[in-house]
């Protein structure tokens, strides 16, 4: 992605395995940001970690690629921002998770978060 190449499927699934186990590993939880962008994708994650709840982030175009300009440092150019909006399949109303406006502040995006994500691991 650094090199402005998408990532396709071969690509990702190890990476969501990976990302599966992490989240599994912590006895208290944990908070991971990443593109889970298919619902298959989500499905892969949920069947490591029963009970994960997604949190996505929503904006226009415009606002997504102003918020990725401002992260000093990141890997993923703002040019890769059309392949993901191409393959974003928003969260399904079965799928456990809340949404959230991408133009909140950090703190009130954390503040609203977190009510949707505490005590939800694993039949808690």
């Amino acid at each position: 992605m650094a090199r402005g190449t998408p990532l396709d499927d071969s690509d990702l699934w190890p990476w969501l395995g990976s990302v599966g186990r992490a989240l599994a590993a912590p006895p208290g939880g944990a908070v991971v940001a990443c593109s889970a962008l298919r619902r298959a994708y989500r499905d892969l994650l949920r069947e490591v970690v029963p009970g994960l709840r997604f949190v996505h982030l929503v904006g226009t175009r415009d606002q997504l690629a102003a918020r990725m300009r401002d992260r000093a440092g990141h890997f993923m150019p703002v040019s890769l921002l059309d392949t993901q909006l191409a393959t974003l399949e928003p969260l399904d109303a079965d799928e456990p998770g809340t949404v959230l406006d991408c133009t909140l502040d950090p703190v009130t995006l954390a503040a609203r978060a977190a009510p949707s994500l505490v005590g939800r691991r694993t039949g808690e």
